[in-house]
């Protein structure tokens, strides 16, 4: 049985490590900026199986208006079991004034259609020097 928290990060390994396997594109040489990027979240929902991640969101919000989705991560072993809506689901309900968005990769962008997120048109966005 999944169990879900908000009260807990892992350690940046162990993130990296399920990155690594659900695939996601995340700089996963470099562990340090891995724990950097998710100490500056305020959004943080995990789902073990036992004392194994099996998924995580990683996301900001003023709680307000505004919210943005960064990473969600499900292994593959548990996917299409519904971690991945449960993850978006505990990271958004209760907002109801919060906008979220998300930038999907392209082995995704389906799967939010899927779950009724809408696509968006209007944005930009300043590239990452690395």
């Amino acid at each position: 049985m999944i169990e879900y928290r908000s009260d807990v990060r892992p350690d940046a390994a162990v993130i990296a490590q399920l990155f690594a396997a659900a695939p996601l594109n995340r700089p996963l040489d470099d562990v340090e900026r891995i724990g950097r990027m998710y100490a500056a979240s305020n959004l943080v929902v995990t789902a073990w199986d036992g004392k194994r991640l099996v998924g995580i969101l990683r996301g900001w919000t003023d709680g307000a208006f505004d919210g943005y989705i960064c990473d969600l991560a499900v292994s593959p072993d548990v996917q299409r079991q519904g971690v991945g809506r449960k993850l978006l689901q505990l990271a958004t309900s209760g907002k109801p004034d919060v906008q979220f968005v998300v930038r999907a990769s392209q082995i995704a962008r389906e799967y939010y259609e899927y779950l009724g997120w809408q696509k968006i048109e209007n944005g930009w966005f300043s590239a990452r020097q690395r």
